[in-house]
């Protein structure tokens, strides 16, 4: 089979209609979790984030002009990385390699010395690839094929990153853990708030949270600041999600110094042009979840314990909730992979990787 490697602008409509279609091609309905109108801002350059970066959209087409692999890459000023992203494939190497062959030239003539990925054009949409369990798949979860970090390997990739996501068990009376309920009777007699936000008060609780991860994930690969307004604008749906009490702030004197934010396990609900069956179906599953998705927690380094407080809250509310969970992409390293371990079923794995072009 020959294939054609493509660069396109967002005027070429029939190939902006090629790449938001592949994904529908490639996976089940119930695996799908695309957001094609959040793809078709970045490829048009209308995205609240566009203004930071430079997309460079690209499709490999078969001999019937048919879209067999794709992805965008991202270039911002003055950052000698470039980020690919936006990647789906069929299971073909040489497919695969040459999009990733284009890129790289791409890459090369704006200057860049190091293509990252997979992200999503920016760090605050989508990155990593999911490396087992496809079986299973949660809300906020980057779910890909089962080969696709593969083909990047064997294009020239190297691991650069990995993370984890851990999946709980239901919490029984009989889970107790000393250190964590400690923590947490410690930290309530030395001043601190941990509390829920309310429905009135999750806007102020959204600006709390940005004030400190804008902070806390620099350390991040490809971590780029972004304004208040811009994460307002990306993060605000969670108001129609979340289920306040699994959301846990915590106040010393008067100011956030921590978080922890957890979703009902939606699922690929939430995802591509809702119907009112769809608004439906996610209004059941908030009104009784059967799992829940410990996404982003963030902690003041200053505030040394913390962590394990927030944990503990957030596990008596998910011991009286009865139902099971996932603490979602944990960077390996970091302390709280570790948090409640006894608890763990199994392990989900995803990877960061990264190859230089010197």
């Amino acid at each position: 089979m020959n294939y054609k490697a493509i660069t396109f602008s967002c005027q070429d409509k029939d190939s902006v209609q090629k790449f938001l279609e592949l994904p529908g091609r490639l996976y089940s309905k119930k695996e799908l979790m695309q957001q094609p109108e959040e793809e078709r801002k970045i490829l048009e350059g209308t995205h609240v984030l566009s203004h930071y970066f430079t997309v460079f959209p690209l499709l490999v087409l078969n001999e019937q002009n048919v879209p067999v692999s794709r992805a965008a890459l991202t270039v911002y000023p003055e950052d000698t990385d470039a980020y690919l992203g936006f990647f789906e494939s069929e299971n073909d190497p040489k497919a695969a390699s040459l999009l990733i062959k284009e890129a790289e030239k791409i890459a090369v003539s704006q200057n860049c010395t190091k293509i990252t990925g997979p992200i999503d054009a920016s760090f605050w949409i989508r990155y990593r690839f999911k490396r087992n369990c496809f079986d299973l798949s949660y809300t906020g979860e980057p779910y890909n094929k089962d080969y696709y970090a593969a083909l990047w390997q064997k294009a020239g990739f190297e691991i650069a990153e990995r993370y984890y996501s851990n999946h709980y068990r239901k919490v029984k009376p009989s889970d107790k853990n000393s250190l964590f309920s400690a923590r947490l009777a410690q930290k309530r007699q030395e001043g601190y708030r941990i509390e829920s936000p309310s429905k009135d008060t999750f806007d102020k609780t959204l600006i709390e949270v940005y004030e400190l991860l804008i902070e806390l994930y620099q350390s991040f690969p490809a971590y780029k600041r972004i304004s208040r307004d811009e994460f307002v604008s990306l993060y605000s749906y969670l108001k129609l999600l979340i289920r306040y009490p699994m959301v846990k702030m915590a106040y010393y004197q008067g100011k956030a110094v921590g978080f922890f934010i957890s979703i009902p396990d939606y699922g690929n609900a939430v995802y591509g042009k809702l119907s009112l069956p769809d608004y439906l179906r996610i209004l059941r599953i908030r009104t009784m979840p059967k799992s829940y998705v410990m996404l982003y927690m963030g902690i003041d380094a200053a505030h040394h314990g913390l962590g394990k407080a927030l944990a503990e809250s957030i596990k008596e509310e998910l011991q009286t909730a009865g139902v099971p969970s996932v603490g979602a992409l944990i960077r390996h390293g970091n302390i709280n992979k570790d948090y409640f371990h006894e608890l763990i079923d199994y392990e989900y794995e995803y990877v960061l990787l990264r190859k230089s072009l010197v």
